[in-house]
């Protein structure tokens, strides 16, 4: 499968987009899809995922999750709850019609998005989590979602520019 190599986002641009980034719930409009996941590899309870729509803004693409732990950790269920062990991997957007993927923008630092600010929650609270991507062709205006291999993918996810 061809991987896309998009243009680079300047570190100052994903800086300004990560300030706003704080990890707690914000008004990100209505979900396309919303399902209960089973354990992460870190988290042992369940977790509410609602997917939203995908952001285009010039170069990037913004991915929100709004994520609620459900319970059932005996170790984590008692005491804030960091994103990172919500989402252990890092999600990636697909298109299968033109066999291209997605990948979290990164540089040397590692990867951009909310985990990497250190976001936390508690047992039945949402966090929204957060991730940018290289922007997709103007003609697409879907993609496929896969935040964890174990919870499958989740198809079509829209893609809104402007």
């Amino acid at each position: 499968m061809a991987r896309r190599v998009g243009p680079a986002v300047g570190v100052g641009a994903l800086l300004l987009l990560l300030t706003g980034c704080t990890g707690t719930p914000a008004d990100v409009g209505d979900p396309v899809v919303e399902f209960t996941a089973p354990h992460a590899r870190s988290y042992d309870g369940e977790v509410r995922v609602a997917v939203h729509p995908l952001h285009v803004d010039g170069r990037s693409m913004e991915l929100r999750l709004t994520l609620t732990p459900l319970g059932g950790d005996d170790t984590r269920d008692h005491r804030p709850i960091r994103v990172d062990e919500l989402v252990d991997r890092t999600p990636v957007l697909s298109d299968v019609r033109t066999l291209t993927t997605y990948d979290v923008l990164g540089a040397a630092s590692g990867p951009r998005h909310t985990a990497m600010l250190g976001a936390e929650t508690v047992v039945g609270e949402p966090v929204v989590y957060q991730a940018w991507f290289a922007a997709p062709d103007d003609q697409v205006q879907t993609l496929d979602l896969v935040v964890d291999p174990s919870w499958g993918s989740v198809l079509r996810v829209p893609v809104v520019r402007g």
